[in-house]
């Protein structure tokens, strides 16, 4: 099974298209699922959404992070805002996602499952990573693996343990799993999730498979997790860096956001505040697989959409986002951001969304 997770609509926007787009590039009969952390708060409309395209939805317990790993992860975010970065590194706080440590649970019966990240996009045949062994993930720059890909097993022990490490972690869990220099930025579910695993079981890198299409690849640029967020300038006038990301299986939009808004109303928005040259292609693909997923939803036993493809572009075509468009993508995801921030969950807290 391919599973992602969602906390509310907005957040359901990306994995309806990390869903879809597997479900158009899987090759195999392979089930999708959604699951849905207790206090999310997506809507019946969005919920019919993922069910009309055969993705099941799932009801999933919250895993809510410990008292001490709540407050190493503020005081993180203090220090961002107090270099005036916060906003740009990490603007909305980790939480809600911490319940994709379920997708271990051997409940959901499946003896393999492709655990995905809602800010990806499938943009090529999966089978090549279907068949990996488990753990198979991408290397991470500060941490045991990238959290955004994974092949894994579900396992009962591997699963209870990952639930009680988030929820009761203790100043000697930090220590003991978080491999991050004190000032490298970023603890999150990934790094504690990424260092226990990496001690319970035998980990293999999509970065140590060389493969036909794509050759040795470099640290966060394999096909099957081609990371936009650390590609600079000089890398996307590279031709060989933009084969790789047209060649990409997998497209991770990781560490700062993707504006989903933006990107649903226009096809041409840049999407996110650093976007450089690369992967526009990949962001109008994003739009089409979205639109193509809310017709199928929506029709009742009429033709099919137009399947939409992915279409690479030339180095002349394909140029950085201006000021004004990434000060517009800024202010549009504040706008986004300030009703989470006005939401309350049932127990009266603010929601944690990331």
């Amino acid at each position: 099974a391919v599973v992602s997770l969602a906390t509310n609509d907005y957040y359901a926007k990306g994995a309806f298209v990390a869903l879809h787009s597997a479900g158009l590039h899987s090759g195999v009969d392979v089930d999708r699922l959604l699951l849905v952390p207790a206090s999310s708060k997506i809507s019946s409309d969005w919920l019919r959404r993922f069910e009309r395209l055969n993705i099941k939805v799932v009801d999933v317990p919250d895993v809510l992070p410990s008292s001490v790993l709540q407050a190493a992860m503020e005081a993180e975010r203090q220090r961002l805002q107090q270099q005036g970065i916060l906003e740009i590194l990490q603007p909305m706080p980790y939480g809600g996602a911490f319940a994709k440590v379920h997708a271990w649970d051997p409940a959901l019966g499946y003896e393999k499952i492709l655990l995905l990240d809602g800010d990806l996009l499938v943009k090529r045949r999966l089978r090549p990573l279907l068949r990996l062994e488990p753990v198979s993930a991408g290397k991470d720059l500060n941490d045991a693996f990238n959290y955004g890909v994974v092949v894994l097993k579900p396992d009962a022990v591997i699963h209870a343990g990952l639930v009680k490490l988030l929820m009761h972690a203790s100043e000697d869990d930090l220590r003991r799993y978080n491999t991050r220099k004190s000032s490298e930025v970023g603890l999150c579910d990934q790094t504690l999730v990424a260092g226990f695993v990496a001690e319970k079981t035998s980990l293999h890198f999509f970065e140590e498979a060389r493969t036909k299409d794509a050759g040795t690849p470099k640290l966060m640029s394999s096909e099957f997790n081609l990371v936009v967020s650390y590609r600079a300038k000089d890398r996307c006038e590279d031709p060989r860096e933009r084969r790789q990301i047209d060649k990409a299986r997998l497209v991770h939009f990781a560490n700062h956001w993707l504006n989903f808004e933006a990107l649903i109303e226009n096809r041409e928005a840049p999407g996110r505040v650093d976007s450089p040259r690369c992967y526009k292609a990949a962001f109008r693909y994003w739009h089409d697989i979205y639109h193509h997923g809310l017709q199928l939803s929506q029709l009742a036993e009429t033709d099919p959409p137009v399947l939409p493809r992915y279409k690479a572009m030339e180095p002349q075509e394909d140029g950085m986002a201006t000021p004004d468009d990434v000060k517009d993508m800024f202010l549009s995801f504040q706008d986004i951001k300030s009703n989470f921030s006005n939401s309350r969950g049932q127990d009266g807290s603010k929601d944690v969304e990331l």
